[in-house]
């Protein structure tokens, strides 16, 4: 009897064990739906040509009311402002400036984040540029437009010259010193805060005359290498990119931007669906070799289709058979899982350890700064602990962790809460919104109210006993965002256990028998 007890108690610990190990795994894991996070995603383009009369912001508000119902999974706008009027003219009135603002107003009360590029031509016209200091006196009148509105400019196109202010077929894209100096001039009016993208890769080693990369002592830095980032609008359209590179250089080119763009924004547009470079496996190796963060939703829709038609057959299980643009769609840019959570500390006026591990299964990397925030919440109080972490360099092997040690408020009162992670933006102007928020993509962890991350519950007191909590005792926590649910595979470790036990309780008293059969005998 001794010996079916001891094994019954082994056999419950061990269904404990696998229990708690399947409710961390299943709480934790991926939600593949659509998850909205800022400076990254689809984008759609806006184009506004600047009148010399008053702007029709009707035109432009009913545009962006269009996306919001039409294109749910885009994030971004492709702010493209064209100055085809402005060809005679040496400047841009104050009052112009204003009214540009109010475009970018209007982008920032629906929530999204601004790629801004400046032309004169949009249709594909030839020589469309003014003189050249007619050029360099716009810039510097659009100066407090970039200032004004860094906070939802993710990043900044070069813009200005040749055809749709892509460099080419204009008056001065041909030559270096033209091209130089609207370098220079972009890098004296656009905030340090704002990378600045270019068409092709030479035209940053050309400037620089060096074919140094960023690196990670310098990323996010005053550094130029630093600012300078890549589109691409012939992307996977070719062996060459639509002229992006020379063909005898594609490997090398490649490897370059894929150093680059670990800290740098790319992104562009796919084309031509007949290329076997945008075929879905492919695609995807190059997206995670160059970081690719933002794609254009209507560039090619025959590209699109292809990926949709595409089923996923790589190695993220999840995916397993889910259309191919599914995965694309979701992996453009940063995409967080949160793995791991460990707290120590609980005590008022003292500090709090908590580390986080973010596992970063995207293409890319997060670009711009972020405010990282805990939050203490239950039904009586909530407490906000701020830090000075710049997520950005958090990056190790592909995981952002998060070490935070910060003292607990004084007055903190003691109780059990919720604690919630929030990664937000360093602009008062965006504070209210939960599009400019980072969602982590596990199931059940996002709270609006909080605009948080939930991590798991911990209990206040000078008393308590949960100094060190893991990942694996609060993260089952997390349905209490929403409905709760049972976990299928509780249930079935539950009942596989109670198998094994009853087979084993048979065994032993089987053995048992005959031992004492024996005995007799």
């Amino acid at each position: 009897m001794k010996k079916i007890l001891a094994v019954f108690n082994i056999i419950l610990i061990l269904i404990f064990f696998i229990g708690t190990t399947a409710v961390y795994a299943d709480i934790t894991e991926e939600d593949i739906s659509i998850v909205k996070n800022p400076d990254r995603g689809l984008y759609k383009l806006v184009q506004v040509e600047l009148q010399n009369e008053e702007e029709n912001f009707d035109d432009f508000e009913k545009k962006v009311d269009e996306i919001n119902e039409n294109d749910k999974e885009v994030s971004l706008i492709l702010l493209e402002l064209n100055l085809k009027n402005y060809v005679q003219e040496n400047n841009i009135s104050k009052n112009k400036i204003i009214e540009i603002n109010k475009y970018f107003s209007i982008i920032r009360k629906n929530g999204y984040k601004v790629i801004f590029r400046v032309v004169y031509d949009s249709v594909g016209q030839t020589n469309s540029e003014p003189e050249f200091n007619i050029i360099l006196q716009h810039m510097d009148d659009l100066k407090e437009i970039y200032t004004t509105n860094k906070d939802i400019i993710f990043v900044v196109e070069a813009g200005f010259l040749g055809t749709n202010g892509e460099w080419i077929n204009g008056k001065y894209d041909k030559y270096m010193t033209e091209k130089n100096k609207i370098i220079e001039k972009l890098l004296e009016i656009v905030p340090e805060e704002i990378q600045i993208s270019f068409r092709k890769p030479t035209y940053i080693t050309d400037y620089l005359s060096s074919k140094n990369t960023v690196t990670e002592s310098n990323a996010f830095s005053t550094d130029i290498i630093s600012r300078f980032g890549l589109y691409n609008s012939g992307y996977l359209e070719s062996e060459t990119d639509s002229d992006t590179y020379n063909k005898l250089e594609r490997t090398e080119s490649i490897n370059w931007q894929g150093l680059q763009t670990k800290y740098t924004s790319f992104g562009g547009e796919a084309k031509n669906w007949k290329s076997n470079y945008n075929d879905l496996e492919n695609a995807i190796k190059d997206m995670f070799i160059r970081h690719c963060t933002y794609l254009n939703k209507n560039a090619d829709e025959n590209v699109i289709e292809k990926w949709k038609g595409t089923l996923y057959t790589g190695t993220e299980e999840i995916y397993n058979r889910k259309s191919g643009y599914v995965y694309i769609q979701n992996h453009l840019g940063y995409r967080l899982l949160l793995t791991n959570v460990k707290f120590n500390g609980t005590e008022a006026g003292k500090n709090a350890e908590v580390l986080i591990n973010l596992e970063n299964i995207g293409f890319g990397n997060i670009l711009k700064e972020k405010t990282i925030t805990l939050i203490y919440k239950n039904t009586s109080n909530t407490y906000k602990i701020e830090t000075n972490i710049d997520i950005r360099k958090q990056l190790k092997d592909g995981n952002y962790v998060l070490q935070i040690n910060e003292k607990l408020p004084d007055d903190m009162k003691d109780g059990e809460y919720n604690v919630y992670l929030s990664i937000g933006e360093p602009y008062e102007s965006l504070k209210d919104n939960s599009n400019y928020y980072i969602k982590l993509v596990n199931k059940n962890v996002w709270n609006e109210e909080t605009k948080g991350n939930y991590l798991g519950k911990v209990t206040i007191g000078a008393n308590t006993n949960n100094k060190e909590t893991s990942s694996s005792n609060i993260i089952s926590q997390a349905t209490n965002n929403q409905e709760s649910t049972t976990n299928p595979k509780i249930v079935i470790g539950v009942i596989a256990g109670i198998v094994i036990i009853i087979f084993l309780i048979i065994i032993i008293i089987i053995k048992n028998k005959k031992d004492t059969d024996l005995s007799i005998k």
